[in-house]
């Protein structure tokens, strides 16, 4: 196994941290591994937390952001900062409020990224925990629809996308491809964009071990779901080589609705013309491909430790192109200047 680099960003997470980091800290990996965590000027006791936590633990290392930066985004200013302090080949990317699943999630991914010379990215998996209510069922499933996608996607095309929160990659190529610079002054989309400019099919692989997750703290904020589908409808433009992706996941989006109203249009026409074996023969039809698609959703589900949602998943999947949709038309109308960092 080689010696790895493990990036944190934070801002303003102290009980988070408190929590959360001993388990990076704690993992049971038979190489040399470092923790370095990006305090992005936090003005809670998050510095002095970890100033105290670092004294009992000489593997993990504090960098602080600048108090200005001019044209880049505090977080790819953050996680630059992170990589230029890293001293190993191999860093895993993920955030404050995540906690790996397991003791081995480290030896997991880094087996992964071992396993072929040629392999210089490795993507993860996450999942949202203790969400309650509608908020919290809405963020758990379209986070494990996104990555029930993209991931299958990546391994035979290289990623379309990434999740931040659980990420490889080889310190080499991000400096061979100058870092964000091609993206600097964006707000978001820092590690999709970057995944995306640089994977393969040759390059990139995936990490499905359960023992190899990583769950993230459903945020509070019901606002936070509907500001991240604004911010990826910004992120995307900036992508590259993505037909395929996208003809994918609008077929994926738009088929239940498609099964949906034919089978009823079928149903309505047989009741009208007493025709009652075409309206069984129809539901049925319906019955089976939801039946098909519910499987294989919760087979992913059961994958990552994540609870079913057998009941709600036909109403998920039909609201999924209206969410899009919804997301897509507020960043039309909206001041693009948002999406930006502003001079300081």
């Amino acid at each position: 196994m080689p010696p790895v680099s493990i990036i944190i960003t934070a801002h303003e997470q102290c009980d988070v941290l408190r929590r959360h980091l001993p388990a990076f800290l704690e993992q049971d990996y038979p190489a040399d591994y470092e923790v370095i965590v990006v305090d992005m000027n936090s003005t809670d006791d998050t510095l002095p937390m970890l100033e105290n936590l670092q004294r009992r633990n000489p593997n993990l290392h504090i960098v602080c952001l600048p108090d200005s930066a001019r044209d880049v985004s505090p977080l790819r200013l953050a996680l630059t900062l992170g990589i230029r302090s890293a001293s190993n080949e191999w860093l895993v990317l993920s955030k404050a409020d995540c906690i790996p699943a397991s003791p081995h999630w480290l030896s997991h991914m880094i087996s992964t990224c071992e396993a072929r010379p040629e392999t210089q990215i490795v993507l993860g998996q996450s999942r949202f925990v203790d969400g309650h209510g509608w908020h919290g069922l809405r963020c758990r499933f379209f986070r494990a629809r996104q990555q029930w996608l993209h991931l299958h996607y990546a391994k035979r095309n290289g990623a379309y996308r990434c999740d931040g929160t659980n990420l490889c990659y080889r310190r080499s190529l991000f400096f061979e491809h100058r870092g964000f610079a091609d993206h600097a002054n964006l707000l978001a989309g820092a590690t999709d964009i970057m995944v995306n400019h640089h994977s393969t099919a040759r390059n990139t692989a995936v990490c499905t071990d359960p023992e190899a997750i990583i769950l993230q703290d459903t945020p509070r904020n019901p606002d936070w779901w509907s500001r991240e589908r604004l911010f990826f409808m910004e992120t995307r433009r900036h992508f590259r080589h993505t037909f395929s992706y996208r003809l994918t996941y609008c077929l994926a989006a738009v088929l239940p609705w498609v099964c949906t109203l034919l089978i009823a249009a079928i149903v309505v026409l047989g009741l009208i013309y007493h025709n009652y074996i075409a309206v069984g023969l129809s539901l049925l039809v319906w019955l089976m491909y939801m039946g098909y698609i519910t499987f294989s959703f919760n087979r992913h589900l059961k994958s990552i430790g994540e609870p079913s949602i057998i009941a709600s998943l036909p109403l998920l999947l039909h609201l999924v192109p209206l969410w899009d949709t919804a997301a897509w038309l507020r960043w039309v109308f909206a001041d693009k200047y948002i999406f930006k960092k502003r001079f300081i």
